[in-house]
């Protein structure tokens, strides 16, 4: 509803008695829907209140983000070595992931007892080292050698007189 000032109504025409109406009317309708300061402020304490305490690390969207990290820590690490990769979730998928359980390391023994295909063999694993990086020719050099082919000096005539 719009507000109005008493001037601006006078000038329209209108009498004290109309004027009067309007203005009570539009003071019962703002004050139908008017709240304090106050007790808004009460409303919003007691809506915070009412809000249970939550622990973040409880969630499930936490527990599963949570259970996906230790899978990758697990498959980079040292443990999952020896595991064929296309064999590695099913692997997971057997293994104990409870608190307090046995170390992978342990667990994967026992199922590289029952099921060797999906492991690499020893020999191949120790034979496997990682290969360093080579930048630049090779560091591999000689002696040097009296018979050496002609140079730039000795095609252009640059060479001992």
């Amino acid at each position: 509803m719009a507000l109005f000032k008493r001037a601006d109504l006078k000038a329209k025409g209108l009498s004290d008695e109309q004027i009067e109406w309007i203005m009570t009317e539009a003071g019962r309708s703002l004050a139908a829907n008017y709240v304090t300061k106050s007790d808004s402020e009460a409303a919003i304490e007691a809506a915070k209140a009412a809000i249970p305490e939550q622990d973040p690390t409880k969630s499930d969207a936490y527990l599963k983000l949570a259970a996906k990290t230790a899978k990758l820590e697990a498959f980079s690490g040292t443990d999952f070595a020896g595991v064929k990769a296309p064999y590695k979730d099913m692997i997971w998928g057997q293994l104990d992931h409870e608190e307090g359980h046995k170390p992978y390391a342990e667990q994967l023994t026992t199922i590289k007892e029952t099921m060797p295909d999906l492991f690499t063999a020893a020999e191949q694993e120790e034979k496997e080292e990682p290969q360093k990086p080579q930048f630049g020719a090779p560091t591999g050099g000689s002696l040097p050698k009296g018979d050496k082919a002609p140079s730039f000096a000795d095609v252009w005539g640059f060479g001992k007189a």
